[in-house]
């Protein structure tokens, strides 16, 4: 069972039509790409776009604090069958930044044992546990 979905939006295509636990707002956090060449036809998923955005000041301790508060909102549900946490990571298109963000923050989920479901809006791209 999924216990964490993470949606990634742009700001610029309005917000999620569903309430999220936790929404980042990561547009004044995150470095635009536009150094990349070919950026444009390119999204988070890329390694070179990854790269650049998460090594970007704060946005490892971002991603480690977003899913150690995930973790303990699963936690604190007593009733186990309520146990969904879901966040979303907005950006101003939603193709870049909120993508890589949101599939680290998957990535740091799984490795402490908690499933995690990413759902790209501006890319319509689902990715579930492996």
């Amino acid at each position: 069972m999924v216990r964490v979905t993470i949606d990634t939006f742009g700001y610029d295509h309005g917000t999620p039509e569903n309430p999220s636990d936790l929404t980042l707002d990561i547009r004044r956090h995150v470095p635009a790409t536009p150094q990349i060449p070919d950026a444009e036809q390119r999204t988070g998923l890329d390694p070179e776009i990854a790269n650049t955005v998460l090594s970007a000041a704060g946005v490892a301790r971002l991603v480690d604090n977003a899913a150690l508060l995930a973790i303990g909102l699963l936690e604190d549900v007593a009733d186990a069958r309520a146990r969904l946490v879901k966040i979303a990571v907005g950006d101003a298109r939603g193709v870049h930044g909120a993508v890589s963000i949101a599939e680290e923050i998957a990535q740091v989920l799984r490795q402490n044992d908690v499933e995690a479901e990413v759902v790209h809006r501006e890319i319509q791209v689902r990715r579930t546990p492996a």
